[in-house]
């Protein structure tokens, strides 16, 4: 495997794009069977170079802001669908130039804008609250107490109601059928006179729809039947799903420190190029590698930055590690480019597209003009 990476400039994020069609058929085949609409949420995967493959397949982008929507409308033909929880007044104008439907997330913030709002055309969405989630950790459940995300039943009066033209949410994080099916039958409850209002619901991400081992047609089933029940559009909108297991990021060994344990130093950060790892409860998966102790050879993995909590993680090999070594991290895409930074003025990772045949051609590049421009 380090013959094949020898060539390569590292660090880097690889995709496969073999991968990323075979998942974009999967979503495309959810599509078919429901009528549903399909979006892809660009805030996971903001890389414009692989749009092409989206085309035909997906009725637009989801947007998070002003950025992301005018990315989305200027490199992409279809719709674009935007939500932020605070939209400010400067830049309103901007969201609706780009956008052809704004959701909003409480409703000051409806009020608010729709005082500012042109005469354009688009439609107009508020976000929910169902106060029903299956996530453990706080800082991956919107619906967590005192959550800011989201309007509950009680807020929405019928003058609301009658401003509107769809219902948004957004509750589940690397899930399955049972989640959405479960999700939907308490939004059904608590919102179902809602739904006999308005033109769509928009369920979100979340779901890893490509996964091996998902229910497919149950999912099909529950988007099914919500879409029936209220004679309503249903949008669904992943990321995550898009791009489950199209990407790896590969790190070479530049040092090997013992000091009660071996560190490994990488020519790459943690903080920098993997950052949930150390803001989120997540453990990437390296090849070849498992848990602490559980092969012969223990490794705490770490990163190039000064910061002393610059660690990937404990990780076992069946064999030592060596300088000049590769390590492979694994499903990489989603959630971790967009979040890259430069902090301590660590260059971004390149971008290598791996084609059918198995090829690797760099698409992206970072130098230094990139850090003198951020700072």
């Amino acid at each position: 495997m380090d013959n094949m990476f020898s060539k390569l400039l590292t660090p880097c994020h690889i995709i496969d794009i073999n991968t990323l069609k075979k998942n974009i058929s999967i979503l495309y085949e959810i599509k078919q069977s429901t009528g549903c609409k399909l979006l892809f949420a660009n805030k996971g995967f903001s890389n414009t170079f692989f749009y092409r493959f989206f085309d035909g397949f997906v009725d637009g982008i989801s947007a998070s802001g002003y950025y992301e929507a005018k990315l989305a409308k200027e490199n992409y033909s279809g719709q674009v669908h935007t939500f932020s929880p605070s939209y400010t007044i400067q830049e309103f104008s901007c969201i609706e130039k780009y956008s052809d439907v704004i959701i909003f997330n409480s409703i000051n913030q409806l009020q608010t804008m729709m005082s500012k709002k042109s005469k354009t055309h688009a439609g107009i969405g508020l976000r929910i609250n169902p106060e029903y989630s299956e996530q453990i950790d706080y800082r991956i459940d919107p619906c967590h107490p005192y959550s800011r995300f989201g309007v509950h039943r009680e807020e929405l009066t019928n003058t609301i109601i009658n401003t509107i033209d769809g219902l948004h949410l957004h509750t589940m994080c690397e899930q399955y059928a049972d989640t959405l099916k479960n999700t939907l039958e308490i939004t059904k409850k608590k919102y179902g006179d809602v739904l006999n209002q308005v033109r769509w619901l928009n369920i979100g991400g979340g779901q890893l729809y490509t996964a091996s081992g998902y229910n497919l047609l149950s999912a099909i089933n529950t988007i099914n039947s919500i879409k029936n029940a209220f004679g309503i559009d249903v949008y669904i909108e992943p990321c995550e799903a898009f791009m489950h297991n199209t990407g790896i990021f590969v790190s070479k060994i530049v040092d090997i420190v013992n000091n009660g344990i071996s560190s490994v130093i990488l020519d790459s950060s943690a903080i920098c190029h993997l950052p949930d790892i150390i803001h989120s409860p997540y453990r990437c998966e390296i090849a070849n590698a498992s848990v602490a102790f559980k092969k012969k050879y223990t490794y705490r993995i770490c990163g190039c930055s000064c910061y002393a909590g610059d660690i990937y993680g404990d990780y076992s090999f069946d064999n030592r590690l060596r300088i000049g070594d590769y390590l492979v991290f694994q499903d990489t895409a989603a959630y971790s480019m967009v979040k890259n930074n430069m902090f301590n003025g660590i260059r971004l990772p390149y971008i290598y597209e791996q084609d059918s045949d198995g090829s690797l051609k760099l698409v992206k590049s970072y130098g230094y003009d990139v850090y003198y421009s951020f700072i």
